[in-house]
């Protein structure tokens, strides 16, 4: 009982939250020896998390995230669960939501791990709390954060949602003005979406396994009102948009799941 005991605080040390470590690379060598003191009262060591320390860091104004002007900087994005589409999918929908809409990627690595680094001209760096707390919300955890000349965030997406509409067998009415539409089926099989009479639909209908795989595409060059479709098999998501334009179903759609 004792050798297990032992070996449990072992392994616990071994995978424990280095705080002071964190906060030296995060804030600096120079910045972290003038505030050692402050931090170390500010911050519980014993229960602290990437968030709780950023929050602490954050209120006491350690972290220089501005400019003196606009500048073309870089944030790189390591993903541990390897999944590239998914994993661009949620990093383009999180920057999305934070508001960054101008960004590029500039180097895209795949060796074990799903590294994309991108180029955005900002006069901040993205903020690190608010970056974290919207991943969350596809279920994704930032293992870690670490800065040089740019941030390098470290995530696991392994149990990732895309967090979107979920089917139900009521219709729903989705409006959405870029003009494309994601679902999550929800364990039905089959699919009913409708457009509005005024609109004039040539339908591009993508079905996706939870790792964004395509199982199906349903496409048509003629004008259609309603799709009535059978959901395959391990479909996770499924993608609703114009053949041609955003404009042929800028009304919305009417979407139910049948069981």
């Amino acid at each position: 009982m004792k050798k297990l005991i032992i070996l449990v605080s072992i392994i616990s040390a071994l995978f424990a939250f280095d705080v002071q470590s964190f906060v030296k690379n995060l804030i600096g060598e120079q910045k972290y020896q003038t505030y050692k003191n402050l931090i170390s009262q500010t911050i519980n060591e014993n229960n602290a998390t990437i968030e709780s320390v950023i929050l602490t860091l954050k209120e006491n104004g350690l972290i220089d995230l501005f400019f003196d002007k606009p500048k073309i900087f870089e944030t790189s994005f390591v993903f541990k669960d390897n999944n590239p589409e998914l994993d661009t999918k949620i990093l383009n929908e999180t920057l999305k939501n934070l508001g960054y809409f101008y960004f590029y990627p500039s180097e895209i690595k795949t060796n074990g791990t799903y590294d994309i680094t991108i180029e955005m001209n900002s006069g901040h760096f993205i903020d690190p709390l608010q970056f974290l707390r919207e991943i969350k919300n596809f279920n994704c955890q930032i293992q870690n954060i670490t800065k040089n000349d740019y941030y390098t965030y470290t995530i696991d997406c392994s149990n990732a949602d895309l967090n979107v509409t979920k089917l139900t067998d009521n219709v729903q009415n989705l409006t959405n003005t870029q003009g494309e539409y994601w679902v999550d089926t929800n364990g039905y099989s089959k699919v009913v979406i409708k457009t509005s009479k005024y609109d004039k639909w040539y339908p591009y209908v993508v079905f996706y396994d939870k790792n964004l795989n395509i199982l199906n595409i349903i496409t048509s060059k003629n004008i259609q009102r309603i799709v009535k479709a059978k959901i395959p098999d391990d479909c996770k998501y499924i993608k609703i948009r114009d053949n041609y334009s955003k404009e042929n179903i800028k009304r919305g759609i009417f979407i139910k799941g049948i069981k």
